[in-house]
């Protein structure tokens, strides 16, 4: 169990968090990794085998959370003694097929499980055997690029007998990959909604203007998950960066909003924390923090569907409002 807590932390750091799993589509990999096979002899106390397996994985996402999988697996070549066929000597293979349930924990990391059926084949020195078994399994799936999943993936084989066994079992401990085809850029890029400065003589009263900086268009303003702000998101702030250095009586309040992925606590704080990126801009070019009003909502006030990738995309963005203030001419 050790070792599988380990891998599993070492698939997390090798793979960094930049991307999204995608709505559905059809993907295809490899596993590989140790395979046991318990309960493999005639004995008073246990007995069984280990040796190296692998395997291809093909299946097909309907939505960010539910998909049919299947496995073909070469699960190794086990030694095996039972009073019906004495010693034996021979590869086993199993072919799976189950649905696989995801639990998203970050946008581009999800948990999952899989009950199903498993096909599996004793081709031995003693003969030829199979029969179907009960399957489950569990594992963490991470979106390492733009159409590259990572996992790691515990599978048991339960209770393989038809006589010929007498209640196998068969644990699988694997590391894999899988490719998916058609899967657009899961990173999209985004584009500041900025209004034109006033560009009239200075008024009594100014106008509140507003800047909303969101992953909904063209221009990219961050990367996804991430809080750094691009250079052509720090240029779209300067109008109202501008607005504040040349009026002291303007102010300033900065939202930050995600969308519903992932959980609503690490959403909470991560808008906080676009929301002080952003406000670090102002507080660089020397307007005082009291000028400013920086708060996160999380998820609790999108202005799209969280139900497409586009209206997620709307509703991950930080907004900037300068309110009304009156101010004195200077001649």
């Amino acid at each position: 169990m050790k070792k599988v807590v380990t891998g599993l932390g070492l698939l997390l750091a090798v793979a960094p968090a930049a991307y999204a799993q995608q709505d559905s589509g059809l993907y295809m990999g490899g596993r590989i990794g140790p395979s046991f096979l318990e309960d493999s002899c005639v004995s008073d106390t246990d007995c069984g085998d280990q040796e190296l397996g692998a395997g291809i994985i093909t299946g097909y996402d309907f939505n960010d959370w539910f998909a049919l999988e299947g496995t073909y697996d070469y699960l190794g070549r086990f030694d095996t003694e039972f009073d019906t066929f004495g010693k034996a000597s021979g590869d086993l293979t199993a072919l799976t097929l189950a649905p696989k349930l995801s639990y998203h924990v970050k946008p581009d990391t999800a948990l999952y499980g899989k009950v199903g059926g498993a096909m599996w084949n004793f081709n031995s020195n003693a003969g030829d055997r199979d029969d179907v078994s009960l399957m489950g399994a569990i594992g963490v799936d991470h979106q390492a690029t733009d159409k590259l999943n990572l996992r790691l993936e515990y599978q048991h084989i339960n209770d393989m007998d038809d006589g010929y066994f007498s209640s196998v079992d068969n644990n699988l401990v694997t590391v894999g990959m899988t490719y998916h085809f058609g899967r657009t850029a899961s990173e999209p890029m985004t584009e500041a909604m900025v209004e034109e400065p006033v560009m009239a003589e200075p008024e009594p009263v100014a106008e509140p203007q507003s800047i909303v900086i969101s992953e909904a268009g063209q221009t990219e303003m961050f990367g996804f998950d991430k809080a750094t702000l691009s250079e052509q998101a720090v240029a779209s702030l300067q109008p109202l960066v501008d607005r504040l250095l040349k009026h002291e009586e303007a102010t300033a309040t900065i939202v930050g909003h995600t969308d519903s992925q992932g959980p609503a606590a690490y959403n909470q704080t991560f808008s906080e924390v676009r929301a002080q990126a952003v406000a670090e801009v102002f507080l660089d070019a020397g307007i005082a923090a009291e000028r400013l009003t920086v708060m996160g909502k999380g998820e609790s006030a999108p202005t799209a569907s969280n139900e497409t990738a586009d209206g997620r995309a709307k509703n991950r963005r930080v907004e900037v409002t300068s309110p009304e203030f009156v101010y004195v001419e200077v001649n």
